[in-house]
């Protein structure tokens, strides 16, 4: 049964794309269930086939309410994380990871044979661009970070309350691959006293300019713009500006070991040695046991993805050290599938 469970459950995941896609959660209202053909003559949809998918939603996920008695559904805990006004907008998880993702993994049988080079995200879509190359010239770059600005903004509690930074006083954070700005922009929100800089390629520095800018619709950071004090647009590969503190977040496991050295030793040579000096990198940290396994979903994501990889204690331990670093802690977040790995330069780590 366990074998039947592993190969029909992508079933699960399209059932989930469909009632998202289909609005079900905003048509669901807290106070009064409705029967599926109700739901159905809300959405558009045939009632036979979105009895199926509710059923399978609710007696396979937990997702939904069910009333056999008045055969109707309403919300539950699940449920309600699915509807498009909730903070943690997990909605636009389900649909890049039930899509754009989904359909990237159809070709990992193809992409780990033994002379291909290319990821199975490739593969599936036809074409030898880094995929997020591709999806920006599809249109698919908003939609991606705006599910990982998602993502951050769903497990910041636990990213900001878990790790010290408060010992980090008025310190400059320059965030690393900040993507939609979400993090950096959750950091400076929740300690007043630092200041935040960002590192990112041009077209994502120009998406970032709008989200700071007081003056454009799109200024949802704007409280803070007077606290970002640089929106540096680069290449990690090539080159980081210095600063005394850095973060990165969900980046690294983008990369091989190769180019993650290549990216630990540029902040390493570009960082000002300081005693709060550090780089925080908030990554998953691979563990045996089932409760891990989210951890290598997203181990498999990243190789169908980018050709990354997700890694374990001892291969965080050693790559730090190779490029110059020391692991002073590795600090488990509550609510988030990410640890922050808190990494010294040498000389400024107590051994």
């Amino acid at each position: 049964m366990r074998k039947l469970q592993i190969k029909t459950a992508y079933l699960d995941t399209k059932a989930l794309v469909s009632a998202v896609t289909h609005n079900i959660p905003d048509l669901l209202t807290t106070q009064s269930p409705l029967p599926t053909a109700i739901l159905a003559q809300k959405a558009n949809l045939q009632p036979l086939r979105l009895k199926q998918i509710m059923r399978t939603l609710h007696h396979n996920a937990n997702i939904f309410a069910y009333d056999p008695l008045t055969d109707t559904y309403s919300h539950n805990e699940a449920s309600l994380l699915l509807q498009k006004h909730h903070w943690t907008q997990w909605h636009r998880w389900v649909t890049l990871y039930g899509e754009e993702f989904y359909d990237a993994a159809r070709a990992l049988p193809q992409a780990i044979t033994a002379d291909e080079s290319r990821s199975a995200a490739q593969i599936a879509y036809g074409t030898d661009k880094p995929i997020f190359t591709y999806f920006a010239e599809q249109g698919l770059q908003e939609k991606f970070h705006k599910a990982l600005g998602a993502g951050a903004v769903a497990q910041a509690p636990g990213m900001l309350a878990d790790y010290n930074w408060t010992d980090l006083g008025d310190a400059v954070v320059c965030d690393i691959g900040a993507g939609g700005g979400d993090f950096i922009a959750a950091l400076l929100r929740k300690y007043p006293r630092l200041k935040g800089a960002v590192l990112e390629i041009q077209p994502v520095v120009d998406m970032l300019q709008q989200k700071f800018d007081s003056t454009t619709p799109d200024g949802i950071f704007n409280d803070i713009a007077d606290r970002m004090t640089q929106l540096h647009a680069g290449d990690f590969l090539t080159s980081v500006p210095p600063y005394e503190v850095y973060t990165i977040k969900w980046c690294l496991h983008n990369w091989t070991d190769a180019d993650v050295l290549k990216i630990l030793a540029n902040i390493r040579r570009a960082i000002k040695l300081t005693p709060r000096a550090r780089l925080v990198v908030i990554e998953s940290v691979l563990k045996e046991g089932r409760s891990s396994r989210v951890w290598r979903y997203g181990d498999l994501t990243m190789m169908s993805t980018v050709n990354g990889l997700e890694r374990t204690e001892a291969e965080w331990r050693k790559l730090a050290g190779q490029a110059g670093w020391v692991v002073k802690d590795i600090v488990p977040l509550r609510h988030a599938w990410a640890a922050a790995i808190d990494l010294r330069p040498f000389f400024t780590v107590s051994m």
